[in-house]
């Protein structure tokens, strides 16, 4: 069982130097630069009136739905990967390299809980109840703060890229090696499995329906699979480099997919067309969200930074400021 590490206080952030620029061999000349902070995660609350975000310096910031930083907290040692509401918006998870996650107050960032990993983990989800992270090696780990239960499965080898509840505290959607699951955590065990990329599933996420799922890979492609026949019903085309993220809009009518080089694509639910294409940053994306109106969509690079952008058009509306 996951031992809880229980605290109540807020602990303070550091900057961190990243790099240093030697412009010339005489040591009094040597240049600090510092890296750019580098969003991993980025999520909406249920109302949209604030935004909750992990980064490359394990931090997490609390920020309003126009990017103004409300509270920030050093969170993890080394990279905080993920950051995510409760469902009742009470709490924000988070995980890190330090193989623990932690459980915050959403108002204040003063840390509720902490549990110690075994392993690092990349993405984390909290319902009402039930906790749960993935990461390193294939691990996948639940625990219920109810009945105090750990529920563990391992996927495959290379990793255990990302997780999504299905229905709350019941069901959920695991990206792992070069496929995707669902496990349902009453029946204890793998009810679906879709197969059909060619290389890792950086990302599974449901339809708001239920009845579809789609992911995206290190293959360059998206593809959207019926949740209970697990047949492939679409696949994209090859997209520009990697893709890390793929999720359904709101209305289930359009599917989002960033990539490795910093762009957005919005393509209907067959994959055939691509209606929009916004370049966002020039590294990599690792975390897009519609907002809950689904007019806007938060954006976050692992070069540096995030931003929100119009899904009507395209058009840049806020920028983080550090």
């Amino acid at each position: 069982m996951i031992q809880p590490i229980i605290s109540t206080t807020l602990i303070a952030f550091v900057f961190l130097f990243g790099g240093c620029d030697i412009s010339s061999k005489d040591s009094t000349n040597v240049q600090l630069r510092e890296e750019p902070e580098g969003i991993h995660a980025a999520f909406y609350n249920s109302d949209g009136s604030k935004i909750s975000m992990s980064t490359t310096r394990g931090r997490l910031i609390l920020a309003d739905s126009n990017l103004n930083i409300v509270v920030k907290s050093k969170g993890h040692k080394g990279h905080a990967n993920s950051s995510f509401f409760s469902l009742d918006d009470k709490y924000i998870i988070t995980g890190g390299e330090d193989r623990s996650l932690n459980v915050w107050n959403a108002a204040t960032l003063e840390s509720d809980r902490k549990y110690q990993f075994s392993f690092n983990s990349w993405t984390s989800i909290h319902g009402y109840y039930t906790l749960g992270g993935c990461g390193e090696k294939g691990q996948v780990i639940f625990y219920n703060k109810r009945s105090h239960d750990t529920i563990r499965f391992l996927l495959e080898p290379e990793g255990a890229f990302h997780l999504y509840y299905l229905l709350p505290d019941t069901s959920f959607v695991v990206s792992s090696g070069y496929s995707g699951y669902e496990i349902n955590l009453q029946k204890k065990k793998i009810v679906h499995c879709y197969k059909g990329h060619s290389n890792w599933v950086y990302c599974i996420m449901p339809d708001n329906a239920q009845r579809r799922i789609v992911t995206a890979s290190k293959d360059s492609t998206v593809k959207i699979f019926d949740r209970f026949t697990q047949s492939c019903l679409y696949t994209s085309p090859n997209l520009r480099g990697p893709v890390y993220v793929s999720c359904f809009n709101n209305k289930d009518n359009v599917i989002a997919a960033s990539t490795g080089n910093g762009e957005i694509y919005f393509m209907d639910t067959t994959l055939a067309t691509i209606k929009m294409k916004i370049k966002a940053f020039e590294t990599r994306i690792n975390t897009i969200h519609y907002s809950p109106d689904g007019t806007r969509m938060v954006v976050g690079s692992e070069g540096g930074g995030a931003k929100i952008f119009s899904v009507k058009d395209g058009s840049l509306l806020y920028e983080l400021k550090y």
